[in-house]
């Protein structure tokens, strides 16, 4: 097969080509050696950007922008900017004496879902080959852990948005649960405009108000009840005759014990609990059911509850139930709020995971990344703390006496 060859851009009269920094769509840019920005034709934001994405560059030039390495020996003396050898050789002759006296385990690494594929890698091999230390976690844990959670027990995978944004451009109908993109990753509304929205959010947000232009609906459940709305929409559609059962026969299992828990969650009794009108639960799932290209999209509003991996669950069970997912046109997907939070979990800088998903605790699985690295599986650590744990753990006799932070 003949394969064509086009040599990529790397600058334009405005500057070099490279994405905004902030939120999950990284919109394309030009960004100038002077800090200014121009937007660049990238699938997520065609050619536009919003307000943060037109003001990134000002970062470049501002007056407290950090331009070296800061040090200070102790708390009671102010912050010098030092060479990077000497902030580099000072850390790493700490982290040595620290490993020396308490273990490996006294250093702890605290990654980020801003860093990219390969950083998060080498930050997972660095903590566990380099520093040999179990702790190693990153802030995607108070992010999307309940939908990672979810996505793995539904699908056996977590993976976010398993779809391009640019499959919603042909959209009927989409369900955000717990999102409020227009202010939060307005380029993301450009990809909606052609479909009816339903956003679910107790707040009366700019997004909330656009679903009501599109001729969608605006569902203000109480604060913590998004779980009770979303059986009560699973009770809607079972009652309603819109499962696909073809569906659920051939590519599910399990629905039996979904649906004894949503039978006693019919509308009006949701409703009592949530606020949400019966009959908005029930016009909703007739317009998913009816719909050919239709997707229901949870965030962080669904999610960041004590109960958020079953309110996640609930809202795949409804998708799964109507047989979107896995369908070209239909789906379910979680939002994600930075710019490499599906990336950063999958390459290996979780507590409880290898690259690519892989248990730290599977035998097989160490076993592979352990020759990939070029050590014994026996020098790989278990599973450290969850990111929860770990700063909780931080100034405890048992806990680590130096965090490493990136991203």
């Amino acid at each position: 097969m003949a394969v064509e060859l086009v040599a990529a851009p790397t600058a334009s009269s405005s500057g070099v080509a490279t994405h905004c920094p902030y939120c999950a769509l990284q919109c394309g840019q030009w960004v100038d050696s002077a800090g200014d920005v121009d937007a660049r034709e990238f699938p997520t934001n065609r050619g536009g950007l919003c307000q943060k994405g037109w003001t990134s560059g000002a970062l470049l030039t501002h007056p407290q922008r950090l331009t070296s390495p800061l040090l200070r020996p102790s708390r009671s003396v102010e912050f010098t900017p030092v060479s990077w050898n000497a902030a580099l050789g000072y850390v790493g002759d700490r982290l040595a004496e620290l490993r020396a006296a308490y273990g490996p385990d006294s250093v702890a690494v605290f990654g980020g879902g801003s860093l990219t594929n390969e950083k998060s890698y080498l930050l997972g091999k660095f903590a566990r080959v380099a520093l040999g230390t179990s702790q190693i976690d990153y802030n995607g844990r108070f992010c999307m852990s309940s939908a990672a959670a979810a996505g793995n027990r539904a699908f056996g995978v977590d993976r976010g948005l398993p779809f391009p944004v640019t499959d919603l451009d042909d959209a009927e109908i989409v369900v955000l649960a717990g999102a409020n993109v227009a202010e939060t990753m307005p380029p993301l509304m450009g990809h909606l405009g052609g479909a009816r929205l339903v956003v679910v959010d107790p707040r009366r947000t700019p997004t909330a108000e656009r679903a009501l232009a599109s001729g969608g609906l605006h569902l203000q459940p109480v604060p913590g009840t998004d779980l009770v709305l979303a059986l009560g929409m699973l009770h809607a559609a079972v009652t309603g005759g819109w499962l696909d059962t073809g569906y659920l026969a051939e590519r599910t299992t399990g629905f039996d014990e979904a649906w004894r828990v949503a039978a006693q969650w019919w509308p009006e009794r949701a409703e009592r609990v949530c606020g949400v009108p019966a009959a908005d639960m029930r016009m909703v799932v007739g317009w998913l059911g009816g719909a050919a290209r239709r997707y229901v999209l949870t965030a962080r509003g669904a999610e960041q509850h004590a109960n958020g991996v079953d309110t996640v669950t609930a809202w795949i069970n409804l998708a799964l139930a109507l047989g979107l997912p896995g369908r070209s046109g239909s789906g379910f997907g979680t939002i994600t709020g930075q710019g490499n939070g599906q990336g950063g979990r999958e390459h290996g800088q979780k507590a409880d995971q290898l690259p690519g998903y892989r248990s730290i605790a599977d035998p097989a699985a160490r076993g592979h990344v352990a020759r990939v690295w070029g050590v014994r599986p026996e020098e790989l650590p278990g599973p450290g703390r969850s990111a929860t744990e770990l700063i909780a753990a931080l100034g405890r006799p048992d806990g680590p006496r130096a965090l490493l932070v990136f991203g």
